[in-house]
């Protein structure tokens, strides 16, 4: 089974690629355009092939819980549909995770932390776990696919 993990974002979206529970590929993607509308198109378009690409059985994204701003919670909410419509067009599982689930099944403790100082914490178990260094938006789609892992194992069993 193969499952994409994708932590989005108005400006750069990362994504990791999970084949038979191994991690197999990750990327960032990154838009510099200014207009919101024409940042949501290119990061749409992007994410798309993205998808095509790797073609997951499986996409784990997470939830939109933006509580900061209207436009961007507007912009991840919308982004979340193109990726649920992708699923839906190719009969792919779809999946959505709140950040303190993935978070609380990787091992992250939350407790009064800001959102930065959970950012690193993202980097950092990467780093320790696979010896890699990435920045926080790809770090914490790996952590969404270590989270989706270990949430289908707990189903399974």
């Amino acid at each position: 089974m193969r499952i994409m993990a994708i932590d989005s974002s108005t400006k750069s979206t990362g994504f990791s690629v999970w084949e038979d529970e191994e991690l197999f590929a990750y990327n960032l993607l990154h838009t510099s355009l200014k207009n919101i509308d024409d940042r949501f198109k290119d990061m749409s378009l992007m994410l798309l092939e993205a998808l095509n690409v790797w073609n997951p059985d499986q996409v784990y994204l997470e939830e939109t819980v933006v509580a900061r701003n209207v436009q961007v919670q507007r912009f991840l909410t919308r982004l979340q549909g193109v990726v649920y419509c992708w699923c839906i067009q190719n009969d792919k599982g779809f999946q959505t995770i709140r950040p303190t689930e993935w978070r609380k099944a990787v091992g992250i403790k939350q407790g009064k932390k800001k959102r930065d100082e959970l950012k690193q914490e993202a980097i950092k178990l990467i780093k320790t776990k696979y010896g890699i260094s990435v920045n926080d938006d790809v770090a914490e789609s790996m952590c969404i696919g270590l989270a989706a892992l270990s949430m289908y194992e707990e189903k399974e069993n």
